[in-house]
């Protein structure tokens, strides 16, 4: 009986430290995932995931789109052209709050941002953006600029 539980328990360590998730690192923090890539936005979409045109937005907001993003390991964030690849912009970036928001500082793009999702593959980060004249929870989702 104690063998079928040894068993067991051989199994289960198995199988679990066998399901490793390849796209994470254990030792990767927030930081280092962000600073793995050059980010530019992918889509927006409500916080529901329906896809939302950017022309509708007001102000800066719809240019966000136009340009990748790179936060630096001095903390610092550039935007670039993504034609170009001229700098249009500097600021700065940090987490806050547990690291559950990111606090960027950057000419079009400022505002303290609910990170939603953070991997390798994607960033999905949370604001309200004025759209269609209403202010509205927005979801925008970035991948790594290839």
């Amino acid at each position: 009986m104690k063998l079928n539980h040894f068993l067991l328990l051989c199994l289960f360590a198995i199988v679990t430290f066998a399901c490793s998730d390849d796209n994470v690192n254990p030792v990767d923090t927030k930081v280092t995932v962000i600073q793995s890539s050059e980010w530019q936005i992918d889509r927006f979409t409500t916080t529901s995931g329906d896809v939302v045109d950017p022309t509708l937005f007001g102000g800066n907001s719809k240019l966000i789109g136009e340009l990748t993003y790179v936060f630096d390991k001095t903390f610092t964030v550039r935007s670039y052209d993504k034609v170009s690849k001229q700098a249009q912009a500097y600021g700065a970036w940090k987490f806050v709050e547990n690291d559950t928001k990111l606090d960027i500082n950057i000419q079009g793009f400022t505002g303290i941002f609910e990170v939603v999702s953070l991997t390798k593959q994607k960033m999905i980060l949370k604001n309200n953006i004025v759209y269609a004249g209403v202010s509205v929870p927005i979801h925008m989702e970035f991948i790594p600029f290839k």
